[in-house]
């Protein structure tokens, strides 16, 4: 018990993105981080008082504390910009292990099965060539055709893949992995930021999962995982008909046309249309440089209208309370929401 309680104290603190200093102060220096620390080393075990302190100010349950050992994620890519720290990396790894843990716990209770469909095995990845072929693969094992994806994460969750969505940092994008031991994946995306940012992320972090770039250097491997967002969500033969073949010069028009249709910003169109060369060396030159100069790297023109939302988890965790396969108590810990908050989510229409 004691080793158990050492582990999820850690994830706990970690989830929290509290330093031991942090979580002393967060206790009223009722505990010291000298003997948070113990406590993580599986050295000694608190009291019930300092226990009931330690999980007030980490906002979990002192049950959380003896729960079985977390699951982990094998293959973890991490998609960050470098001014992401390591406190908020680790918050971020931990609440997505906490988020898929909770998953398939309702899971259990429902007694629903683990099932995921993968369209594709790991297939061999060198060339752009690869990419378009395995996009477009995936596309014909999903009947997905050439039409635009309305919504990513409810096709991803649809097919067995757990999406969490984060609270996070703005210099942290995406991260993938599956669940060891049985072969779930998941992928956690930030939920700030636009639409059109988020599907593009979740396209790339898939990639990660479905394809192997074991014979890339890892820079080509994060290119070719780009290339591969664009060409699932704006398959070649629809940017070719679109751009009616080579062009030297592109408006903007158009390209605000295809991000309101396909969900893809206007720059990773205009970088599929260099890879496909649709317009060469120069033309993708010099839009780049109109990008820089309009500050389109932080927010470029152009609306697209749709959504992209987790829900299944939600839905799972009210359909349980509101059969009362679960307690409200135990729903609102599962999303963790206050429980004035949670049975308003549970309105009762039948």
């Amino acid at each position: 018990m004691q080793h158990e309680f050492s582990e999820r104290l850690v994830s706990a603190r970690k989830m929290a993105g509290m330093s031991l200093e942090g979580l002393s102060q967060a206790t009223g220096a009722l505990v010291s981080k000298q003997a948070i620390n113990k406590y993580e080393k599986g050295k000694a075990m608190p009291g019930s008082e300092v226990l009931i302190a330690l999980a007030k100010a980490l906002d979990v349950r002192v049950d959380y504390f003896f729960r079985p050992t977390q699951v982990a994620i094998d293959g973890l890519s991490f998609r960050k910009k470098a001014r992401l720290g390591a406190k908020e990396k680790d918050r971020i790894t931990y609440q997505t292990l906490d988020f898929l843990q909770k998953y398939l716990e309702i899971e259990r209770i429902l007694n629903l099965s683990h099932k995921v469909d993968i369209p594709i095995a790991r297939k061999s990845i060198r060339t752009h060539d690869d990419i378009e072929q395995a996009a477009a693969e995936i596309r014909s094992q999903w009947n997905l055709g050439e039409a635009p994806i309305p919504q990513l994460t409810e096709l991803l969750e649809d097919h067995g893949f757990k999406i969490y969505e984060v609270d996070g940092d703005d210099n942290f994008s995406g991260l993938s992995g599956y669940a060891v031991g049985l072969e779930i994946p998941v992928i956690a995306v930030s939920k700030h930021g636009d639409c059109v940012r988020k599907r593009f992320t979740i396209a790339h972090e898939l990639a990660h999962l479905l394809l192997d770039f074991s014979d890339c250097g890892e820079k080509d491997h994060e290119k070719l995982c780009h290339a591969f967002a664009g060409a699932l969500l704006l398959p070649e033969k629809i940017i070719r008909e679109e751009f009616g073949g080579v062009r030297k010069r592109v408006t903007q028009w158009e390209l605000k046309k295809l991000k309101g249709i396909y969900g893809i910003s206007m720059q990773a169109i205009m970088a599929r249309a260099h890879t496909l060369e649709i317009i060469d060396d120069q033309s993708y030159r010099m839009f780049n440089i109109y990008v820089n100069k309009n500050g389109w790297r932080k927010e470029e023109p152009g609306e697209y209208s749709g959504k992209e939302k987790a829900n299944r988890f939600k839905q799972l965790v009210l359909h349980a309370a509101a059969e009362q396969v679960i307690s409200y108590s135990k729903g609102a810990e599962l999303l963790r929401l206050p429980l004035g908050e949670f049975e308003r989510e549970v309105l009762i229409v039948s």
